[in-house]
Formats: C-alpha cells, sequence, structure tokens
C-alpha cells in the first residue's frame, strides 16, 4: 500500500528511491540498493546504531558505511528508521552534483590555473569531487515527517501481530479441540466394537439397503455362519439360507 499505491512513501520527503522490509520481504520504488546491499545496510545498521530508533545521512561513506561506494553516485544519502526488530523504512538521494548551478566565469580558450588560484571550472570540478558521495541534507521537517510515519507503522504492525497472533491461537484451540473430539470419538467407537463383539447375546446389523454390516461372535455361534461371509450379504438372503439349512 504504502510502496505500490499512490501517493506512496516517495511522496512524503523528496528522494530518489525508497524501501520497506517488511517480515524479510523487500518493497521498493525508484531507485533503490540491490537485495544485496540493502541486507548489508541493515547488518551494519543493527551492528553500530541499534540503540537508536533510526539514521539519517547525507554521506553513507562518511557515516562510515564499508559498501558506500559500491552504491555509487545514485545512491548517497539515507534516512532509515526501525519499524520493529526486523522491519525497516529507508529514503535513498543521489549525489548533490545534479542539483548545483555554478554560477563562476568560464574559462578562456587556453586559458590555464596557475599556482596560486584556482579558477572557477577547476573548482567547480574539486568541488565535484568532494559532493559526489554526498547528497542533499535532511530537513528538520522531513525527519519530523518521517518519524510520524514511522510511530504510525509502529503501531499499525503491532495491531497486525496482535490480530495474527490471536488467529493463530484460536486455529489451534480448534485445532486441539477437533483432536480432542475425534480421539474421543475413535475410543467411544472402539469401546462399542468391543462390547458388541464379546456380547452374549445375538447382535447384528445391516444398513439402508439391507445389507449385513454387523456380525457378533454370539450370532456366528449361534448359525453356525461367520462374520466374513455374512457381512454384504442382504438379510433375507441370510434368512432364506438359514431357513433352507
Amino acid at each position: 500500500g504504502i510502496v505500490s499505491q499512490s501517493p506512496n512513501i516517495m511522496d512524503l520527503v523528496k528522494c530518489d528511491g525508497a524501501a520497506l522490509l517488511y517480515k524479510n520481504k523487500i518493497h521498493r520504488v525508484g531507485v533503490t540498493p540491490s537485495d544485496f546491499q540493502l541486507s548489508d545496510i541493515v547488518s551494519w545498521l543493527i551492528e553500530y546504531h541499534m540503540d537508536s530508533t533510526g539514521l539519517s545521512t547525507d554521506s553513507l561513506y562518511d557515516a562510515g558505511f564499508p559498501g558506500a561506494l559500491a552504491l555509487g553516485d545514485t545512491i548517497c544519502g539515507m534516512a532509515a528508521v526501525r519499524i520493529s526488530d526486523k522491519d525497516w523504512l529507508f529514503w535513498f538521494r543521489s549525489h548533490t552534483a545534479a542539483e548545483i548551478r555554478w554560477g563562476g566565469a568560464k574559462h578562456e580558450p587556453g586559458e590555464k590555473d596557475d599556482g596560486r588560484k584556482m579558477h572557477p571550472r577547476s573548482s567547480f570540478k574539486a568541488f565535484l569531487e568532494v559532493v559526489k558521495t554526498r547528497s542533499l541534507p535532511w530537513k528538520d521537517y522531513e525527519m519530523d515527517a518521517i518519524h510520524s510515519l514511522q510511530l504510525i507503522l509502529r503501531n499499525s504492525f503491532k495491531e497486525v501481530d496482535a490480530s495474527e497472533s490471536e488467529t493463530k491461537k484460536i486455529h489451534n484451540k480448534l485445532n486441539d479441540l477437533r483432536i480432542d473430539g475425534l480421539q474421543e470419538l475413535e475410543a467411544v467407537t472402539a469401546e462399542m466394537v468391543r462390547l458388541i463383539e464379546t456380547a452374549s447375546v445375538p447382535i447384528l446389523a445391516v444398513d439402508t439397503d439391507g445389507l449385513v454390516n454387523g456380525w457378533n461372535t454370539k450370532i456366528a455361534e449361534l448359525t453356525g455362519l461367520p462374520v466374513d461371509e455374512a457381512i454384504g450379504k442382504h438379510l433375507l438372503t441370510l434368512v432364506e439360507d438359514l431357513s433352507a439349512e
């Protein structure tokens, strides 16, 4: 919802990409690190920033993330907040060069930098070398918006987890009752079969079609007809056969 629908989390603050890690599944929009890189970022956050609820930086390189240079200049800044122990929300920004407007004078043809001062074009190039691993900084009002969403999602995820936990408890209870009921039914059935088989009086049973489906030991003794020969035959046929004998 907050990733795939509109408006989504990219509309909350200015960024080039955003990602939600929820229940070990990554949902992303815009320019984001790969699954492997995101996993590295999460591991780094857990190891070095687990005491905080998140991190915002305009330079992952300066913040000490080991894989910062491998991300290239498309991902330099990051705001990350922890929703739960395993769930995270990320926003990413590229380097600031695309946002810079340089007002210095142009080099004239053949003009070169001397050792005493740096001309505008050269100083701009040097400046770009500095900012290529840095994004626009995160404003206070942007972080306020991010933290507000963090609190909302924390409460929502807790409600979902509580609901899922309660549903699981109900299902487990129903399964226990079902198992207990089946076991009790099996026990009662087994006892009834035992009582019928060992009864001192002849007992037989027929189904709705008149076919014999019960023939205890006593009736087998009285009629001389074993159980395996009686079961499945029509009662009238058995009576006729026994009468003929």
